[in-house]
């Protein structure tokens, strides 16, 4: 086996569902294809099966808590696995991970790097609690401009690099195949047409997922065989799938399905007509010539087109100040008019594939990181 250029441990909080938690899969897996020995250390979830499969190491670490206890082990775990594999470089992916592995970093004297996904809470006592590294990457430049702003990082040592997603396995697919997974997944022929949310349950997300759930809802009285199906899980699935039975029985058959953490996203995305949600939803969504609708939290911005992208771009195509309200007239707007004309929903999907494959591609990100690790390392 030839000798990897050096070693990386990377340190999101957990692996269930969530934008930040796949960025940490796919950029790992991009890094190992560089010639890098990559390990991750982290709460686990769902996605641990992705590095599993990838031959990636996967250690468990509570880095998702904040009780000091957990924290003292988060840190014993991690300087372990840094003595034990002699890693080089850090590069943490959440404020817990950061401020753990800062004070290790500092002890060995080993680089770390920091990415900010969001925008993290700022304010007292939080921002003694925000930690740059040695660099940052922000995944976008409303996210550098925040946190320059809220937590005073030096703007000269933050890169701006995108989410990154696999184009091959994000990919078009064919009529018949839609038809297949619908098939499999028990929607019937008439049906139709299908749409998915995907978020993570929690808080503003969940009440994103009752929001597209009412915009369905209403739309079903137009659209008669319409059909909405929520993924993702958290600890306010069950107030979702509530309304989603409320909305069944007000109907008298299936308008949304409830279908939980779903790790084959692809084939969601196949067998779905238009897609509502953002970040990487958003990105892979388009990456499989499908039509999204950026809608989240902080509103909607209607499908993704040439009219927008610039904007989604600066933002990484989340809700932040979004030009609509994130309400269900709002919403149903959008949808709606892409119902309505199926060639828009092509040439909006054209469109989409084109923009990711041009922009973030999975090796062209972990390309742009790994420059970051160079320069740090000096290799």
């Amino acid at each position: 086996m030839a000798k990897s250029k050096a070693s990386v441990l990377m340190l999101p909080m957990s692996l269930d569902i969530g934008g930040a938690e796949t960025h940490v899969i796919s950029l790992a897996k991009g890094i190992q294809s560089l010639g890098w020995q990559v390990y991750v250390a982290s709460n686990g979830g769902q996605r641990v099966q992705d590095l599993n499969e990838a031959g990636i190491p996967h250690f468990a670490a509570p880095l998702h808590s904040r009780w000091p206890l957990n924290m003292a082990r988060a840190y014993r775990i991690i300087y372990d696995i840094i003595n034990t594999h002699r890693v080089d470089l850090i590069h943490a992916h959440a404020r817990i991970p950061i401020w753990i592995s800062e004070k290790i970093a500092v002890k060995k004297s080993i680089p770390l790097i920091t990415t900010y996904h969001y925008p993290f809470k700022s304010g007292f006592p939080w921002v003694h609690f925000s930690r740059q590294g040695n660099k940052t990457i922000a995944v976008s430049e409303v996210i550098k401009e925040y946190i320059v702003r809220e937590f005073g990082f030096d703007p000269e040592k933050i890169t701006v690099i995108p989410n990154g997603i696999d184009v091959e396995l994000f990919h078009p697919e064919n009529g018949l195949r839609k038809a297949k997974l619908r098939e499999k997944m028990g929607i019937s022929r008439n049906t139709g047409p299908v749409l998915a949310y995907a978020s993570r349950l929690e808080g503003d997300l969940a009440n994103a997922a009752l929001v597209a759930q009412d915009a369905v809802f209403s739309l079903s009285r137009k659209y008669p065989g319409i059909m909405l199906l929520v993924a993702g899980d958290g600890k306010d699935f069950d107030s979702v799938k509530a309304r989603a039975h409320e909305i069944n029985n007000a109907n008298g058959k299936e308008t949304v399905r409830c279908v939980g953490f779903v790790l084959d996203t692809p084939s969601l995305y196949a067998a779905s007509d238009i897609v509502l949600g953002m970040s990487r939803v958003a990105l892979e969504t388009m990456a499989t010539g499908k039509p999204v609708i950026v809608f989240g939290p902080g509103g909607v911005f209607g499908p993704a087109s040439p009219e927008n992208v610039s904007v989604l771009e600066e933002r990484n195509y989340v809700s932040l100040n979004a030009p609509y309200p994130p309400t269900s007239p709002a919403l149903s707007k959008f949808i709606e008019d892409l119902i309505e004309n199926p060639q828009k929903r092509a040439i909006l999907g054209d469109f989409g594939r084109q923009t990711v494959v041009e922009q973030h591609s999975e090796e062209s990100v972990a390309r742009a990181t790994e420059r970051i690790y160079c320069e740090l390392l000096e290799i």
